[in-house]
């Protein structure tokens, strides 16, 4: 079972995002998610992480502040988002793999 460590992939992830793709000097945020507590080789650990990982892109990317004529984030907030999440998403996949692989080797 793999809960604590595993060779290959880190304790955290980190999380980046970017405020837009148009600015030169883009200013980056990071938030880490710890999963150490989470047993990744089930579908519970997955999905745990898996709404960590959202919750994390979401402030991160200030997608529940909203201006005074408006209910909808800003169109920086959501692309950030959608970016953030789709990278969580393949490193999500990397360290569930790995906690597979290390699982099989009997870990």
């Amino acid at each position: 079972m793999f809960k604590k460590t595993a060779p290959l992939a880190a304790a955290m992830f980190g999380l980046i995002a970017t405020a837009g793709i148009a600015a030169p000097a883009q200013a980056q945020e990071k938030m880490l998610v710890d999963y150490t507590d989470l047993d990744l080789t089930t579908a519970d650990g997955q999905k745990t992480l898996e709404r960590r990982l959202v919750k994390a892109a979401r402030k991160v990317c200030k997608m529940d502040e909203h201006g005074p004529n408006s209910l909808i984030p800003a169109t920086s907030s959501r692309t950030c988002y959608r970016n953030a999440t789709e990278k969580a998403q393949g490193q999500m996949a990397v360290v569930i793999e790995n906690a597979e692989q290390y699982s099989r080797l009997g870990g």
